[in-house]
């Protein structure tokens, strides 16, 4: 797109950075503040300027020298062409995981859109930069180039470490010393890069010393010129001339953004640069959201998933409200459910989306209220084949209001309520539980739970956990309190190493063999179980296939290798590659992406195998209609779930008794407990029905 444009720099460098303005001028500008730009330049947050070429990856900024890491910020720079970038971002805190690549923003492995809000963590892209928010924290804005801004709570004052320096308010103390002796900002920079486990990226060599100057005035021309008339009071503009001069011996583009940079520094030192751009220098292009020119920064819209919303428009998600405002979404957060998920028989998903393997062989605790007994899951895995890490999902046990209410689920469909076979639908006082298609069983309680129990191909089972829960479960599902670090809590209350001693803690029965760590690739064992798996796995991850509509919202990676290991390791092999690929169809639905089509070539032998009179459809999102729904209120009608797939009867009959699908005329009545059969005729005190 070329530079930004007039609309999109005044939202850069003044809304973002003055929703950040304490005062005017702004004192906490100088010591709270670090950034990097254009070529490779780099300002510490104790104000030392200084340029570092290297093209590995860094700690720019990472909360140092206490027992808790509470933040690490890592950047890549390259190229673009031929102008130097920021092309890869990790930020870790409150255990997660924020990546920013090539446009897209994966959070713990998942790509997610933006806005993200998750308890006081909120990631949203204005109209040219991507913003992240820690709230008691941090600021950390990225302009989608070049150039990267953070700003710290003081709180972290001689806490840090990395690109940013130490934060001690004494420039070249410490950032520049190492055993007495003064660093060169390359050896300081050497010294922050952080590899990856296969990597080793070579150090920037020494470049002999360029006779840099600002010959034609340019530099100084410009920053120190009547548009930046009330910032050199604010902003020390010397190191910015100098930074400049160096630019135009290496990058002849790149003075433009050290301008930019003095002009963001300004604006948040509380001062109003004016317009240094024109039409023959560091020109600018137009509005790249509305393509309308350029607009005064509280005009500016928003974009969400392709759309454009005015300021003041409005949208939700089931976590969030969010609100345009000047080209910034504000976002609220919202009370969230929380999903658990058993997948394959050993995938487990916990509420805070922690995902870890288990290869039980023994009953576990799933989920329960830890300081009373009133609503316990627990889970039955059992080693299934004949290998000791292929395992089954056997049984799911609900159990309310102390053992009051008992309801198990076996993966033969079959169902008991308080230890007695009980045919479907149910509904009591507390607890509703119905078919929405052959291939489920779900389960609404009364007290915020819903449980979705998968039984074709194999048995899976996914808890719906109402927000008020949040913070006060335990067990296999974690705790619930938006925070992954903590979720291998085990029931002593330490947070365990791995899953396996984690889990180990939760068995119901101690004579269960104990859990063991498997680390093998059940693929590695047979090259046809690798071809087979790689190819029918592979439909997960195609951009051209029944799938891709659903990338963007759900990634489909751990899906994938989900897949992959299950096909290779089961018996049973076509029985879990399906488990698997609905696993992921699932996970769409509950996102608001209906897929359709996914079983064409492959899993299609359960589309064909179901009871007489039924028929298969992709998307079932309401109750069986029913002869007795005819005749008096159904209230499994009144149970939302997530759209599910599997056998029902066709559009227009309706499911008598004997699970047959007919034809209205040919339902029978119910009056008070007592079936009419169709033309009979009822008498009743003298009437006749």
């Amino acid at each position: 797109m070329g530079t930004p444009s007039g609309c999109q720099t005044l939202a850069w460098a003044l809304l973002g950075l003055l929703s950040l303005q304490k005062a005017d001028p702004n004192a906490a500008h100088s010591g709270r503040v670090c950034s990097t730009w254009g070529d490779a330049h780099y300002k510490t947050f104790d104000g030392d300027i200084f340029r570092f070429p290297g093209r590995c990856n860094y700690v720019f900024s990472a909360h140092c020298g206490a027992a808790y890491e509470d933040f690490n910020i890592q950047l890549r720079r390259g190229l673009a062409g031929s102008r130097p970038t920021i092309t890869h971002i990790v930020l870790k805190t409150q255990g997660l995981v924020l990546e920013v690549s090539n446009g897209s923003v994966l959070i713990n492995g998942q790509r997610e859109e933006l806005p993200y809000s998750r308890a006081g963590f909120l990631v949203e892209r204005g109209s040219d930069y991507t913003k992240v928010n820690v709230r008691l924290m941090l600021t950390f804005m990225w302009n989608g180039e070049d150039s990267a801004l953070l700003e710290l709570d003081p709180k972290y004052a001689n806490q840090t470490c990395g690109l940013c320096g130490d934060f001690n308010g004494l420039r070249a103390i410490n950032e520049f010393y190492a055993h007495n002796a003064r660093l060169t900002p390359l050896q300081f920079g050497n010294l922050q890069k952080l590899d990856g486990p296969t990597e080793q990226c070579q150090d920037p060599l020494p470049a002999p010393a360029d006779n840099c100057t600002d010959r034609d005035g340019i530099c100084h021309r410009t920053l120190l010129g009547a548009a930046f008339a009330q910032c050199s009071q604010l902003v020390d503009a010397g190191a910015y001339v100098a930074a400049c001069a160096q630019d135009l011996c290496r990058c002849p583009s790149c003075p433009c953004a050290t301008f930019a940079e003095y002009s963001r520094q300004c604006a948040h030192a509380g001062g109003q640069p004016q317009s240094w751009r024109g039409p023959d220098f560091c020109r600018t292009v137009l509005d790249d959201i509305t393509n309308t020119g350029c607009l005064p920064v509280d005009q500016c819209p928003c974009a969400h998933s392709g759309r454009t919303y005015a300021p003041g428009a409005s949208f939700s998600t089931h976590c969030s409200s969010c609100t345009c405002f000047g080209g910034l979404w504000q976002c609220q957060d919202l009370p969230c459910p929380g999903t658990c998920s058993v997948q394959g028989g050993s995938h487990i998903s916990t509420y805070d989306e922690k995902l870890y393997d288990l290869h039980g062989d023994c009953s576990y605790v799933l989920s329960k209220r830890c300081m009373d007994n009133s609503l316990t899951v627990l889970a039955e895995l059992r080693k299934c084949g004949l290998t000791d890490n292929e395992n089954c999902l056997k049984a799911v046990t609900l159990s309310m209001s102390g053992g009051d209410t008992t309801i198990r689920i076996q993966a033969n469909g079959g169902v008991l309520m308080n230890s007695i076979y009980t045919q479907l639908p149910v509904s009591a006082a507390n607890i509703t539980m119905f078919r929405p298609s052959t291939f489920f069983i779900l389960v609404q309680t009364g007290l915020g739970l819903q449980m979705e129990v998968q039984l074709v191909p194999l048995m899976q089972v996914v808890l719906r956990l109402d927000p008020t829960h949040r913070g006060q479960m335990c067990g296999l599902c974690g705790n619930f309190n938006q925070n992954q670090a903590d979720d291998l809590r085990a029931l002593s209350g330490v947070v365990e190493g791995t899953a396996a001693a984690f889990a180990n803690t939760w068995k119901t029965q101690a004579a269960c063999p104990n859990v063991k760590n498997i680390f093998e690739d059940p693929c590695s064992l047979s090259v046809e179980n690798e071809n087979y798996a790689q190819h029918w796995c592979s439909l997960l991850t195609s951009a051209a296939g029944a799938f891709s509509p659903c990338h963007s919202i759900v990634n489909p990676a751990p899906f994938h290798a989900n897949c992959l290991f299950d096909t290779c390791n089961c018996e049973k092999s076509e029985d879990c590659l399906c488990a698997a690929l609905s696993s992921y169809a699932r996970a769409c639905a509950a996102k608001g992406v209906l897929l359709s089509g996914w079983r064409a070539g492959v899993c299609a032998k359960y589309m064909s195998s179901c009871p007489k009179s039924q028929v298969y459809t992709y998307v079932v999102d309401r109750c069986q209609p029913t002869c007795r729904g005819l005749s008096q209120a159904d209230v499994t009608c009144a149970v939302t779930f997530v759209p599910v797939d599997g056998c029902t009867c066709p559009h227009g009959t309706f499911m008598d008794d004997a699970g047959t699908c007919v034809s209205a005329e040919a339902c029978p009545c119910y009056f008070r407990g007592s079936v009419v059969a169709p033309g009979e005729v009822l008498h009743d005190n003298g009437m006749v029905w």
